[in-house]
Parts: structure tokens; sequence; C-alpha cells
């Protein structure tokens, strides 16, 4: 065993180096959550919209079918109309429990792509080589060859 000499500026660098790259970590971290829930927000938004795009068609071709039926395309189209006033009466009525139904949804739904993220990350943090066991002294290249191999797992 080789003597060592114990030294402040050794220690602080060691310190500071770790700091610096759980900075680093943490920002990474929250670039890619931020990127999943920005994707998937985009996603559901993209959704919605082919949603309404299909109910805007469906609705014509109702409204063109009961004007067919009943003689008047105006008709047709009064009666559409008639029955998405009678869908909105009944979601205003129930207004508070689909508005919390849909709270719930939301919450656990950014919740899932959270968590999902945190596993994902645990599961390369267990993957890594384990850090060597030498003292705090020995080896200084150690950190930044770790610093490497934590910046390429992420990066994959």
């Amino acid at each position: 065993m080789s003597d060592q000499k114990f030294s402040f500026s050794g220690s602080f660098q060691k310190a500071k180096e770790y700091v610096d790259t759980q900075v680093e970590l943490l920002k990474l971290k929250a670039i890619a959550r931020g990127g999943r829930l920005i994707g998937t927000l985009v996603l559901d938004a993209t959704k919605l919209l082919l949603t309404l795009i299909v109910i805007f068609f469906f609705s014509l071709a109702l409204g063109f079918f009961l004007g067919e039926l009943l003689g008047s395309y105006a008709l047709g189209f009064l009666v559409t109309g008639g029955v998405f006033l009678v869908i909105l009466l009944i979601i205003r009525a129930f207004e508070p429990k689909l508005e919390a139904k849909f709270m719930d949804l939301t919450i656990r739904r950014v919740l899932g792509k959270w968590q999902e993220d945190e596993a994902l990350f645990e599961e390369t943090q267990h993957r890594q080589a384990p850090y060597s066991e030498t003292s705090a002294f020995e080896g200084q290249n150690n950190h930044s060859e770790n610093k490497t191999t934590q910046e390429n797992e992420i990066k994959n």
C-alpha cells in the first residue's frame, strides 16, 4: 500500500466535479421529462383535432341524411343541431363530475409518463459499471471516465 497524503484541494476538486456531474444529470433528466410531456401533449392535441374533424363530417352526413328523410335539408341540419344541443345539455348537467374525471385522467397520464422516465433512468443507472473501489485519492481519471459513461448512457 503506497503512502498518500490528504489534500484539501484534491478533495475540493472531487466534490466540485461531483456537484457538476449531478447538476448536469438533473438538467438532462428535466430535458428528457419535458420532451416526453410535450410530445404527449402534441400527440393528444393532434388526436383531439382529428376527432373534431371526424365529428364535423359525421354531422354533415347526418344533416344531409336527415334532410333527405324529412324532405328539407334545413330541417335535417336543424335536427342535427338539436342532437348536439341535447348532448351539450347532458354534459352541462354532469359538468362537475366530468371535470373531476378528466382532471384525474390527465394527472394520471402525466404522472405515468413521469414515472416511466424515472424507471428508465433507474434502469440505465443499474446497467452502468459500478465505480471502482479505489480510495478518493487514487485514479484521478476515474471520475472523467465515469462521467463520459453516464453521458453516453443517457444519450442512448
